[in-house]
């Protein structure tokens, strides 16, 4: 084989320029061709038949480096339709390759036996080195109902981990999301990085999930600005300023966290995801291309002429009368049953 066969010409240019090879390769971020939105805007990640969309993460590295493994078949499986069904074991991530930065994802989630933890994960890092076992650089959605589902676990190496801000105080969790307290930046530190919704420890656990019936999560992004969860409608988290910074400071920070990749999570056992799908914003970069012009962008109408109006008395009471509109006195006070007596023209 010729040297000029296997060089990649991002990395020649790179060593002919003196540059460092590593971040000009990490730039290189899989996307994925989305179709049209439904008539209400949704976009369906998962639709069965577009498998090479996805790819898996089971490992400590970056997910980049799991990229040609196979998505289907060891720990995620393709039940039929829209369902995914997931192994547990080994723990990993199903990751969509296309990043977001604006948008509402949902997507259900039942236990057909015992329940197991689960979740899902936003503003994924695809180069990024993640934290073990299967959990990339990110921030979860919690899916697991004995912890509380929608919840958050900010996850990274420990050296630079996911942190966020809310409205909150610290519990022998970690923290607590509480809209009477003040904001505080948590899940960069220690090994207490999970922030409680504001349901509380364990809470919801919708009374569904007994009944091996389906849970909705919603997950509401704005780029860096306020993130928001839900489940089947209720408001469990809120934070803002998601950004990777250093372990020991919030405030040394590595790089906002303006958008990433999502998946569904395999852990401990088996759980169904079915309906997984997204309603981009137009805030969004990929917005103006899937979505039709709305009525803000369209021409403004054509400005009509001015009414033609006439002045008269009806007794002693001076009225303005004009084409389409009923009589008023000078006060705006509608004038019932006018018959004008002596009209003047304008």
């Amino acid at each position: 084989m010729g040297i000029r066969s296997w060089l990649n010409p991002v990395v020649v240019a790179a060593v002919l320029l003196g540059l460092a090879v590593g971040p000009i390769l990490a730039q290189s971020v899989p996307t994925v061709k989305l179709p049209k939105p439904d008539s209400a805007g949704w976009i369906k990640i998962f639709r069965g038949d577009n498998q090479s969309d996805f790819s898996v993460y089971t490992g400590s590295g970056t997910p980049a480096s799991e990229a040609g493994t196979a998505p289907f078949g060891k720990v995620f499986f393709m039940q039929g339709g829209d369902t995914i069904r997931t192994s547990g074991n080994p723990n990993g991530q199903l990751i969509f390759k296309q990043n977001f930065s604006n948008y509402i994802m949902e997507v259900q989630l039942r236990w057909p036996g015992n329940v197991y933890n689960t979740g899902s994960m936003e503003k994924l890092q695809w180069n990024d080195v993640g934290q073990s076992n299967g959990l990339p650089t990110c921030i979860e959605c919690q899916g697991d109902p004995n912890q509380g589902i929608g919840q958050v676990w900010c996850l990274g190496p420990g050296s630079a981990r996911p942190w966020i801000t809310f409205k909150g105080k610290s519990d022998s969790h970690g923290a607590i999301n509480d809209s009477t307290q003040k904001a505080m930046d948590f899940g960069g530190s220690g090994n207490q990085n999970c922030i409680v919704g504001f349901p509380g420890w364990q809470k919801p656990f919708p009374a569904t999930v007994s009944g091996h019936e389906w849970v909705t999560m919603r997950t509401e992004v704005h780029g860096k600005d306020t993130t928001r969860h839900f489940v089947d409608g209720q408001k469990v988290m809120e934070y803002w300023n998601p950004r990777i910074a250093k372990s020991t400071d919030a405030n040394a920070l590595v790089k906002s966290l303006t958008e990433g990749m999502v998946t569904v999570q395999s852990e401990g056992g088996e759980v169904w995801y079915r309906g997984w799908r997204i309603k981009l914003l137009p805030e969004d970069p990929l917005y103006k291309d899937l979505y039709p012009p709305t009525t803000l962008s369209a021409p403004r109408p054509e400005r009509k002429a001015p009414e033609r109006y006439s002045l008269g008395f009806n007794g002693s009471t001076l009225t303005i009368l004009s084409e389409g509109r009923p009589a008023l006195d000078l006060m705006g006070r509608k004038i019932k049953n006018l018959v004008p007596e002596g009209l003047l023209k304008p």
